[in-house]
């Protein structure tokens, strides 16, 4: 009989094993770099994951470095395989994956993994040092200054508190929320690099989660059905038994979709002084923004079009779009209904209902 399952975040059950055995551990530190300067020390867990800044100037790439420390409770070299199973927990980038993804959604900005020193400077030896080349570029005009107001970035202030929300967060969601996590980090860096990837990563995000999403009756006639019961299971293959199987698991994606950014988006539009008010996305307008994004990201993976982008524009770096109707580019028209917002807009939407996702969720 397999063993109970533990599919929470892997940073979480790190902690959860040296808090019962402490004796067994050793400390990784990462280089990790972002174009915001952070003061400040986390000290989480009683020093089980640090971070501070390690420069206060910008290097040669426009990057502020700072120091990550985690501790890891050594593993035995028998590994338990009763433990895996087809759904288990996974994030390739593993836990400084996780950390990093979750600095990135807290504070809003890109961070970057510069560097993993593999050994401790000792009589014994020399500090080894594994260097990454990440791509990075300047965000210029398509990335939002909102993403960075001075003096609101602390390490030592309100991020333990929401690493502490996410260890309270119940376990189902923990695989899908760090995706959405990885998702959205994935597409800030996008920003400046493929202004397209922008807007794939941030659907991902909000698609990771929106198998919660309760659709109305009127949404879906099939709702509380199992597939069997709706069609002849004996005269099907194998093969053909799959495929429609997953064809009725993806089906009504897009109003889920929609659903989600517009259940959790309460808040997002109050307040705000708009001097082009035209270019201002207002909640009335929200559900055929959402279809433009969400139909513009299918044509772009299923047919390989090109998507019609707001033009950045000097000045109108606040703008939710440009004020352009329509576009024509070579012999190709693009109706103003294609269109799609700035990617920074689109970006505080996703954040903004990720929040409100985890708020309802954490306990």
């Amino acid at each position: 009989m397999s063993k109970q399952n533990d599919n929470r975040m892997d940073w979480i059950r790190n902690i959860d094993k040296l808090n019962k055995c402490d004796t067994k551990s050793y400390y990784v530190e990462y280089e990790i770099g972002s174009e915001v300067y952070i003061p400040g020390l986390l000290n989480y867990m009683e020093g089980k994951i640090l971070c501070g800044p390690m420069t206060f100037n910008k290097d040669h790439r426009g990057l502020y470095k700072y120091a990550l420390k985690v501790k890891f409770q050594r593993f035995e070299c028998k590994f338990d395989y009763e433990r895996a199973f087809k759904k288990g927990y996974l994030l390739k980038e593993g836990i400084p994956g996780e950390i990093l993804a979750l600095f990135s959604f807290y504070f809003q900005t890109r961070f970057y993994l510069l560097a993993t020193f593999l050994e401790e400077l000792s009589h014994k030896g020399l500090k080894n040092k594994l260097e990454y080349n990440p791509i990075y570029r300047p965000y210029f005009l398509t990335f939002d200054p909102k993403l960075y107001p001075d003096g609101k970035r602390n390490f030592a202030k309100g991020l333990p508190g929401f690493l502490d929300r996410i260890t309270r967060i119940p376990e189902k969601y923990h695989q899908q929320l760090i995706l959405a996590f990885h998702h959205y980090s994935m597409a800030l860096k996008e920003f400046g690099v493929n202004e397209e990837m922008v807007f794939i990563r941030l659907v991902s995000a909000i698609e990771a989660l929106s198998k919660w999403v309760q659709l109305k009756k009127d949404d879906d006639l099939f709702m509380g059905k199992n597939f069997q019961d709706l069609v002849k299971f004996e005269l099907l293959s194998n093969n053909e038994r799959s495929e429609l199987k997953n064809l009725f698991k993806t089906r009504k994606s897009k109003l889920k979709f929609k659903q989600f950014v517009e259940q959790y988006s309460k808040g997002f539009f109050k307040g705000g002084n708009y001097k082009a008010p035209h270019t201002h996305i207002k909640k009335k307008d929200l559900s055929k923004t959402l279809s433009a994004i969400y139909d513009s990201r299918s044509d772009y993976l299923h047919k390989g079009e090109t998507m019609y982008l707001s033009q950045p524009i000097r000045g109108g770096e606040k703008w939710d779009t440009d004020p352009s109707f329509g576009m024509i580019i070579d012999n190709r028209r693009f109706p103003a209904r294609k269109k799609l917002p700035y990617g920074s807009y689109f970006q505080r939407l996703v954040r903004h209902c990720l929040l409100e996702f985890i708020k309802k969720i954490s306990r």
